[in-house]
């Protein structure tokens, strides 16, 4: 039983570390329970065998957890459901589509510091063309994003440390208020 975890500040620094302790690796996987407030703490606290290391978690823009414990009694349930699985930053899979059937596309996640996240997205929904536009647009409001990173595991964006994303696809039916321009 082990795992790693990975954090990425806006800073655009990583951090890594590792957890092998049976008992150490289910407290961390009991915290993922709450991993809806994740980045809404007062920090992120990290002890390692000779150090630690504390994290304000506005200033963090994902975390990766690397494992190949099946997550899912730690994790809420639907946390999928947002569909993004990262892509290595040289996939260049063609542009998805967004349709009647639901949206699959190559998206591009940007954070303060310059980081940023090259990913697919897979929706399928039975609401509305509409409603599925929105539901993108409001991404930002979000307290946590979940993913699927490259690695077995699960992954979780941070909405406020984001400054845009991008998809492949242009939106049939954009949001009112909408600017409509193309790229220079």
């Amino acid at each position: 039983m082990s795992l790693a975890i990975t954090i990425v500040t806006t800073a655009n620094r990583t951090r890594r570390f590792f957890q092998t302790d049976p008992a150490r690796v289910r407290e961390v996987l009991e915290s993922l329970k709450r991993c809806g407030q994740l980045f809404s703490g007062h920090s992120l606290v990290i002890v390692a065998d000779d150090t630690t290391e504390v994290f304000q978690p506005k200033a963090i823009t994902r975390i990766e957890v690397e494992t190949q414990i099946d997550l899912g009694p730690w994790l809420p349930p639907a946390w999928d459901e947002a569909g993004i699985c990262a892509l290595d930053p040289d996939d260049q899979t063609a542009a998805g589509s967004l349709d009647n059937e639901g949206l699959s596309s190559c998206m591009d996640f940007y954070f303060e510091g310059g980081d940023k996240l090259h990913a697919w997205i897979e929706r399928r929904h039975e609401a509305g063309l509409v409603e599925r536009t929105s539901r993108l647009t409001h991404l930002f409001e979000k307290p946590c994003i979940p993913y699927r990173p490259l690695t077995p595991g699960v992954g979780f964006l941070n909405p406020a440390a984001m400054t845009r994303f991008t998809l492949g696809v242009a939106a049939a039916h954009p949001p009112a208020g909408t600017w409509h321009l193309s790229e220079a």
